[in-house]
């Protein structure tokens, strides 16, 4: 079989007819072949360049085979290269000495050129991974190093077996000695190793789980999150980044929110009196005033339900969402979000379809708050969905889970705007300017606050599917 490149093979034999076999047969293999006879004239050799390969003798006029290879060893880039000894003697001694001194293999004389081939081109080849997967961990240790985060690698058991200390999360919160068996309750506070534990755990549902905990740090609380992405089949990788400062700002902005919406209200209200009162004095008198004060009746109604989801969502940030629970029939509930938006989809000529089981089990849980997450996928699904579009509301029972999807034939969302899709204030895509962005984040944080996942699939062009899981147990 002929080598992959072609590489330059250092032949060191004193026998010149063994010396001369060896390198057109090497040649003949497709390699280049350069050749000593001596200690002195290898060392030289080795001033020219460092060739890819080496097949040395044990015993030379001058010295031992032995010497070129601790020479090579010593070479930058010599750490890796191959070497494959040719020796007259087996003996176990000789042959751990030159393993001690770097050489990766031997053959013993009379040599079979069919064998020194096949064990040289393995030789090689497993030279070039090692150099690849070397290549691969530079590159991988010198992105951990640039991260501004603290990096830990481990295993699903909380092994640690990489710890990388960050400017944001100070090296003084944590014990450094990474020993053989460490444990992430062995270098991390309390709060940190049960909320990255517990994220570890969620890898068996969610690919990339993130938590989101308070720890002591330098004698004061601060905020931190963590996002876990599995590595393999056994083994993780956190993220740990230092939120305070992020979320100190968020909260301020939730109170001002707050703080805009309520007073907002009061004079909706009187705005809202002022129409009814103005639309009873003036009943059937015109036409064109009716039409004008349905219009501000909706621009009303639409900066009501603003007001609304913003007090809703800075309720749910400062002490999580309130649930009034009963027992909820899935199927019922998806038919009465449907009928909600019946007319909206008549006028656009969307398709509404149910696929859904009439004996799902019901599950306890808040209905209205429920119904309203549905709401607002459904309504979200027909308004970009284009006229002769279809959306379609199914469900079914997974073991434990109750499973509900809302899939609609609409323009799709691209895969930039999806991470942050469910964040307050955020759109789904740079065209959409026809909400506020708090209707998929108030829908998070009533599945959530169910114990509940949501989920979204969508390509350009193709549309877009949310599903809810929510669990049927009583908790």
């Amino acid at each position: 079989m002929m080598p992959d490149t072609v590489d330059t093979i250092l032949v060191v034999e004193d026998d010149a007819v063994q010396r001369q076999l060896l390198e057109a047969f090497l040649k003949q293999q497709g390699y280049r072949a350069r050749s000593a006879a001596t200690l002195a004239e290898a060392t030289a050799s080795l001033a020219e360049g460092l060739p890819e390969a080496f097949i040395l003798d044990a015993m030379l006029p001058d010295g031992s085979g032995l010497d070129i290879c601790r020479q090579i060893r010593a070479l930058p880039g010599g750490a890796t290269r191959p070497i494959l000894m040719v020796t007259a003697y087996d003996a176990a001694p000789i042959i751990a000495e030159a393993f001690a001194a770097g050489v990766a293999d031997f053959i013993a004389k009379p040599v079979s050129l069919q064998l020194l081939g096949r064990r040289l081109q393995r030789l090689i080849q497993a030279a070039r991974s090692e150099a690849t997967l070397q290549a691969q961990v530079h590159q991988y240790a010198a992105l951990m190093d640039a991260l501004p985060d603290l990096v830990i690698c481990g295993s699903y058991d909380g092994r640690v077996t990489y710890f990388k200390s960050s400017e944001t999360c100070p090296a003084e919160m944590f014990e450094l000695a990474i020993t053989p068996g460490a444990r992430l309750t062995d270098i991390l506070p309390p709060e940190s190793a049960s909320a990255l534990m517990r994220a570890i755990h969620q890898l068996k549902v969610e690919s990339r789980p993130i938590a989101e905990y308070r720890a002591r740090c330098q004698g004061q609380w601060r905020e931190f999150e963590a996002r876990v992405i599995p590595r393999d089949a056994a083994s993780f990788v956190a993220i740990i980044r230092d939120v305070t400062e992020r979320k100190a700002a968020e909260r301020l902005r939730e109170d001002f929110t707050a703080m805009v919406a309520h007073d907002i209200r009061s004079p909706l209200t009187g705005m809202q009196m002022a129409l009814d009162l103005f639309e009873r004095r003036n009943a059937g008198a015109d036409q064109d005033w009716q039409a004008a004060i349905d219009v501000a009746r909706q621009g009303l109604e639409k900066v009501a339900r603003l007001a609304g989801d913003l007090l809703e969502l800075f309720r749910s940030n400062q002490a999580g969402m309130t649930l009034l629970k009963g027992v909820v029939f899935p199927s019922a509930l998806a038919r009465r979000c449907v009928g909600e938006v019946a007319l909206q989809a008549q006028d656009k000529r969307i398709a509404l379809d149910i696929d859904l089981p009439d004996d799902l089990p019901p599950f306890v849980g808040d209905g209205p708050k429920l119904e309203r997450a549905f709401s607002n996928l459904l309504s979200n699904a027909i308004k970009f969905t284009p006229p002769g579009g279809r959306v379609t509301v199914s469900g079914a029972a997974d073991g434990d889970w109750i499973v509900m999807s809302v899939a609609d034939t609409g323009h799709g969302i691209a895969p930039e705007f999806q991470a942050a899709m469910f964040d307050p204030y955020r759109q789904a895509g740079p065209g959409d300017s026809s909400g506020f962005g708090l209707g998929l984040a108030i829908v998070k944080r009533i599945v959530t606050a169910h114990g509940g996942r949501i989920s979204v699939e969508s390509a350009v062009g193709q549309g877009t599917v949310f599903t809810v899981r929510l669990p049927m147990q009583a908790s």
